[in-house]
């Protein structure tokens, strides 16, 4: 059995794990690696599509193997005389997809096409709901490929990706491999863990979790199933490993809830798009506050697809309580298929509307979206509710700064002094992490009781060696061998 480390090593995302076993290759995620990325491409600077794999094969972001990628993109390569990879029938048996945030998914979309992908159908339901709102890219092909053998976009080919769905708790095989996936929580639906038998024991890959929201009993469960799976190496992430706080979300509620209480006219919130948990949070809060919910397109139409496929349901969130929510027309010159649909199906308000009745909505802005203030004006007596993670890199820093000058200008409520630096402000946060807190994890992993740990999908894998005896640190492209 062998396992080779192609992303998510030393970084938070950009997993690609190749599993081989009993004569079968399967890789576990296939992610961005945006902290890879970010050291070559930022907003304006980008990989130039037009080249197909090129940019991303030169630069390291992508794996120099054969028997993986498209066809179409490698003809692109053989055309500009770059014949480093041939096209061959696929050399990998399935790719193992844990959750859809595109750290873990995002680079699927250069793989080809008859490479099965098994993963939960709520998976399969926020990659559409992505799919539709944002830009059509070549970094945006999970679901559906549009072969680049022609230049003109029109002329181009669709080609669906097969996708099969794996249920919890479900036993399933690819070739020689038996792969139980088993639902977690995260702060994207559908996300799964995946044991693994092979010919040298129980691999356990965590894909992204955390415990704070679940049960104990489903935790118990959790906890029993692992300990009799007797786990030989554990792949585990390690995003929040030195944090010891344990956050729950009904502190996210009761904070929140207490600022929107407060406040007198408008209620602009930021939360993560993917986010039900969180959604249901701001709704149950929109509810107790007397306010609408107002929401930009791609948000309302991830909750409508999520509403369609039964998601918001399964979290308890019911058809009659859309009630609250109202899309927010912003002003556009053009408009794609899925707004109009949008425009024309759902009940609408406009920044006119919310400017003469500030005390009736939570709107919900994201930073790409905050210009909208200019149109809306609030004032002292709004507050601005940041309810998404903190910056983790100098990019969202830069960002983020950017963001505190639109709320300085409008003098809006939201934000305090830096505790480290008293000249700078900051923004008040409602918002706890999809990632399981370090002091969880030590728990965690004192139940189910793996002979080996390997970190992934952290910074400091060394804080893993204070929690079990048998650590082992990799490289990425490093290749592990047991016998």
């Amino acid at each position: 059995m062998k396992l080779t480390f192609y992303g998510g090593i030393r970084e938070i995302g950009g997993t690609k794990i190749l599993l081989e076993d009993k004569n079968t290759a399967i890789f576990l995620d296939f992610g961005k690696s945006y902290h890879e990325s970010s050291k070559y491409f930022e907003e304006f600077l980008n990989p130039r599509v037009v080249h197909g794999l090129k940019d991303y094969l030169e630069l390291g972001l992508l794996p120099k193997k054969q028997g993986i990628y498209r066809q179409d993109l490698i003809n692109i390569l053989h055309k500009e005389n770059e014949k480093n990879i041939s096209y061959c029938e696929p050399k990998i048996d399935g790719i193992i997809l844990s959750h859809g945030h595109l750290d873990h998914a995002g680079y699927i979309s250069f793989l080809d096409p008859k490479i099965p992908v098994y993963t939960s159908k709520e998976t399969v339901a926020v990659l559409n709901a992505f799919s539709i709102s944002r830009p059509k890219s070549l970094e945006n092909e999970i679901l559906e490929l549009s072969l680049r053998d022609v230049e003109d976009p029109r002329k181009r080919k669709k080609r669906r990706r097969k996708f099969k769905i794996v249920g919890n708790m479900k036993p399933f095989y690819i070739k020689d491999l038996e792969i139980t996936p088993i639902s977690i929580d995260h702060s994207l639906p559908g996300a799964c863990m995946f044991l693994i038998k092979t010919s040298k024991g129980n691999i356990l890959y965590s894909g992204d979790f955390r415990l704070s929201e679940l049960k104990k009993s489903k935790k118990q469960k959790i906890y029993s199933f692992f300990k009799k799976a007797k786990i030989k190496v554990f792949l585990c992430e390690g995003t929040r490993v030195k944090e010891q706080s344990v956050l729950t979300e009904q502190e996210v509620y009761k904070k929140a809830l207490a600022s929107v209480k407060k406040t007198k006219e408008l209620v602009v919130v930021d939360y993560s798009i993917g986010d039900i948990m969180r959604f249901k949070t701001l709704l149950k809060i929109a509810k107790e506050t007397n306010r609408l919910i107002a929401l930009p397109y791609n948000y309302f139409n991830y909750l409508m697809v999520m509403e369609k496929n039964g998601v918001l349901r399964k979290n308890g969130i019911r058809k009659s309580d859309f009630g609250k929510t109202i899309l927010y027309a912003k002003k556009k010159i053009t408009f794609k298929k899925w707004e109009r649909n949008l425009l024309k199906n759902c009940k609408t308000c406009t920044s006119d509307d919310i400017k003469k009745n500030k005390r009736g909505f939570m709107l919900v802005l994201n930073f790409f979206q905050v210009q909208e203030l200019i149109d809306i004006k609030p004032d002292k007596n709004s507050y601005y509710l940041r309810a998404i993670t903190e910056p983790h890199s100098e990019e969202m820093e830069i960002s983020e700064e950017r963001f505190i000058n639109w709320i300085k200008h409008f003098k809006m409520q939201g934000l305090k002094k830096d505790e480290h630096n008293p000249k700078k402000k900051v923004f008040e946060r409602a918002h706890i992490s999809g990632h399981i807190s370090g002091k969880e994890l030590a728990d965690f992993i004192k139940h189910i009781k793996p002979e080996t740990l390997i970190p992934v999908h952290a910074e400091f894998p060394e804080e893993f060696k204070k929690m079990h005896k048998k650590v082992i640190l990799v490289k990425k492209g490093e290749s592990l061998e047991f016998n």
